[in-house]
């Protein structure tokens, strides 16, 4: 399964919850691979625990020939896309089974909230199956939730379907289904 988490813009609640999703997913038993197809380079967290997950860097046009080739190899791949629209971040999005949205990397700001919808709406054209879950601000930036209510709301407006991680213990099963 190809999970991908993205925002609009730079923050640090995205590689942190991707690094997250694929450390639980490693250490429920699975091969899992953590993608870093973001352009602005971020340190790994999960390198220095020792997880039992492998992570990769690639960026742009050679997203969608890793997922290609690594699918093949590992169960699961969590994607970091990058936070723009890039080719990378469209092969990443057109790949996924499910994307997932941190609000915390919004910052309140309803028109970052509608460049990403707009984003994950075009790869919805490619990949109608794709599942989109919305995590509510749980402070994974360590900022203030302030505004996040609203760009919550407004992506939940404008992406039919999308489903809220209400609450952070429930991420994992919303994402994964158990």
């Amino acid at each position: 399964m190809i999970v991908t988490v993205v925002n609009e813009g730079v923050g640090v609640a995205k590689p942190a919850l991707a690094e997250h999703l694929a450390a639980l997913r490693g250490l429920a038993g699975r091969k899992v691979l953590l993608m870093d197809a973001d352009s602005h380079p971020h340190p790994s967290h999960c390198g220095k625990a020792a997880l039992p997950i492998a992570a990769r860097a690639v960026c742009g046009k050679g997203v969608q020939a890793e997922l290609e080739n690594l699918g093949q190899r590992f169960q699961d791949i969590v994607v970091d896309a990058d936070g723009r629209d890039s080719l990378g971040s469209r092969a990443a999005l057109i790949a996924a089974k499910v994307v997932v949205i941190p609000a915390d990397d919004l910052h309140g700001d309803p028109a970052r909230a509608v460049r990403l919808a707009e984003r994950i709406g075009n790869a919805l054209l490619f990949n109608p199956g794709l599942r989109i879950v919305i995590v509510p601000c749980h402070g994974w930036s360590g900022g203030s939730c302030h505004g996040a209510a609203c760009v919550t709301t407004l992506l939940q407006q404008r992406l039919a379907g999308a489903e809220l991680a209400g609450q952070p213990g429930s991420l994992y099963a919303t994402v994964f289904g158990n």
